[in-house]
């Protein structure tokens, strides 16, 4: 039986470039950034730990001078005056230091480039640090920030970018390895230059004032203020609990929301750090409050498959008595990053309308403080896989049978606490969800399992599986794939009175899921068998072949069609044939679909051929 796709709740969809990041030994990491128009010729953006990022400022600075011009404790805007500019010969320059939010910042600058830079460019960040000045403390502090060289001719013609990056104790430093060229600032004519050959260096920086806490499932807080909630690393044993996020000073980045986004710090789940991300969002001409769940992985040196299945809800807390909270549900297996195809970000652009939000008598932002929560839950898991295992067809592989060549292989999936996940489900109403696991790959398909805890009959009395074959090589339409399958839930107590069904089925784009509607408990398992085959098709007109009345002339006008299908692990298939059939993908051939089928009759080898019968009986498309 075919799986009716249920998909959760859209994942967020953000504009977002890649970029490349630095760590302190200047080595190369993934970044990603919603980035805003600018004037600068060159979009990608690095964080870079400096070199020199202690506070001796007694060496590479220039003559300078530096004024704040301060909007609130949050909020400054730093002109930082360098002189002499083309003359400099340090590699980096940087300003002093300023107060901004409780932090002190300061900017950088690399005249020829770092490292990372294209021949060329000039490269600029922003620095950020913890006032106590101790390496060992955990701080961190999100930031919007604009940096610009200013055109003093004309402001107009000012390189300018704007970014957002949450600051830590382990990455101090964001900005861009290549600004601009450098000749597009140390040409005289151009505007850049003035004053004894000074180059204006201007930053406009927002702080988030923020709070947070975090309770585990039995209630015992972990954390009431920001600065002890850095974490480094997952914390496999969190498996639920609540995570509130308040921001004093929304009002602050109203408009920066509108092309960026604000984060919270992370919190672990499961195997993975998650995070809430706000940012606004126009959805059929109006605007909307989005709200996502985002993984991040903090660890770049850690295993990078790691994984978690998540139920959650987000929600956006009433401050006023008597007033509901907004509360919307999703779940989905979150990936430490994309590599694998699973979600990294899951959400709603259309959280709330604005407007709801930000009224006056709404009550969801009052004194200029919203607060933001997510309850999660991640199921406990273990899951493993080994390739020519297993039972198929009634023979064991790899025991005297032939080699399947990575065609087969069994994945065996064990979930914790089954019942409580299907409890939360029935106390929150939820239906039609479903819970995927890892990905494992076989015969070059990727392949996991889907689990409907409360089935997907009503009412809700059953367990149903699936088994998801997709291939993540080819994202044409015509890819198609035959498997035969056993899938489990096994008996922990009895293995023998364990619960199984075998099928076999031709999974493809428009078809990636087959299985059963209709299974009970749990601890899973499935025996995966993909045939090893290729096909193709040709066609003949009158003059590549001999006429024969015998050979009929399939479209009427001349043509003849061939239809070559070759199984290459067709012993594998041996036992499965005498009680199923194994059949080839369709092919055109007088305007209907048909395909090839075989099986074994008492030792006969049985070949079909058979129409679509999907396309349903029109006698107007029967044909000779």
């Amino acid at each position: 039986m075919k799986h009716n796709s249920l998909s959760p709740s859209s994942s967020s969809s953000e504009a977002v470039s890649s970029s490349s990041s630095l760590s302190t030994s200047d080595q190369p990491h993934p970044s990603v950034q919603r980035t805003s128009s600018t004037s600068a010729s060159s979009s990608s953006t690095t964080a870079v730990e400096d070199p020199a990022a202690s506070r001796d400022t007694s060496s590479g600075v220039a003559a300078e001078s530096v004024t704040i011009e301060r909007r609130g404790d949050y909020a400054a805007f730093c002109k930082w005056t360098i002189a002499n500019f083309p003359k400099v010969k340090a590699r980096a320059l940087w300003s002093k230091y300023f107060e901004v939010g409780g932090f002190d910042c300061r900017l950088l600058i690399y005249p020829k480039g770092d490292s990372q830079a294209l021949p060329g460019y000039i490269s600029i960040y922003l620095q950020i640090m913890d006032p106590r000045n101790t390496t060992s403390s955990k701080w961190d502090c999100f930031a919007s920030y604009r940096l610009a060289v200013e055109n003093v001719s004309d402001s107009s013609k000012s390189i300018h970018r704007d970014s957002w990056h949450r600051f830590s104790s382990k990455k101090k430093s964001h900005g861009w390895c290549d600004f601009t060229p450098s000749n597009s600032i140390l040409e005289p004519k151009l505007g850049f230059l003035f004053n004894n050959d000074c180059v204006l260096v201007t930053a406009d920086i927002l702080i988030l004032n923020e709070s947070v806490n975090f309770t585990r499932d039995n209630n015992e807080l972990q954390s009431n203020i920001l600065s002890n909630l850095i974490v480094t690393g997952p914390v496999g044993d969190v498996l639920s609990g609540k995570f509130t996020w308040k921001v004093h000073n929304f009002s602050l980045f109203k408009e920066m929301i509108k092309t960026q986004k604000i984060m919270s710090p992370v919190f672990p789940a499961g195997e993975c750090n998650l995070r809430i991300s706000v940012y606004q969002s126009s959805v059929n001409g109006s605007d909307y409050l989005s709200m996502c769940l985002e993984s991040k992985d903090t660890e770049k040196t850690l295993v990078s498959d790691r994984s978690c299945w998540c139920l959650f809800r987000m929600s956006v807390l009433n401050q006023k008595p008597g007033l509901n909270h907004m509360h919307r549900d999703s779940y989905g297996r979150f990936a430490a990053d994309n590599k694998s195809g699973d979600n990294t970000s899951l959400g709603w652009n259309d959280y709330m309308k604005m407007s709801d939000f930000v009224g006056m008598e709404s009550g969801f932002l009052l004194d200029d403080t919203a607060i933001f929560s997510t309850s999660f839950h991640v199921i406990k898991e273990l899951s493993s896989f080994s390739k020519n295992g297993g039972f198929i067809g009634g023979v064991r592989s790899g025991s005297g049978t032939r080699k399947s060549d990575g065609h087969m292989g069994k994945f065996t999936w064990r979930i914790e606490n089954f019942s409580r996940l299907k409890d939360l489900l029935k106390k929150r109403k939820i239906t039609g969800l479903c819970i995927k696991s890892r990905r494992f790959q076989i015969g070059n398909r990727d392949c996991r399992l889907i689990v409907y805890p409360r089935g997907q009959s009503q009412p809700p009395c059953h367990l149903s599986v699936f088994l998801e074959v997709t291939d993540s090589r080819n994202t044409a339409s015509d890819w198609s794939c035959f498997v035969s399958h056993r899938l489990s839930v096994v008996n922990q107590k009895m293995e023998d009175k364990s619960v199984t069904k075998e099928s076999q089925n031709r999974y493809s784009k428009a078809a990636k899921d087959w299985g059963w509607r209709e299974f009970d408990t749990v601890v899973f398992s499935a025996e995966v068998l993909i045939l090893k085959e290729t096909s193709i098709q040709q066609e003949f007109s009158d003059q590549d072949t001999e006429s024969d009345s015998a050979n009929p002339q399939v479209d009427g006008v001349g043509k003849k069609s061939s239809f070559t299908w070759k199984v290459e692990n067709f012993l594998a298939f041996k036992e499965i044939m005498e009680t199923r059939k194994i059949f080839s993908k369709f092919f055109q051939a007088g305007g209907c679909e048909l395909r090839i089928g075989v099986y074994e009759s008492f030792d006969t080898i049985c070949i079909y051929l058979e129409s679509d019968q999907s396309v349903g009986s029109d006698p107007d498309k029967n044909f000779w």
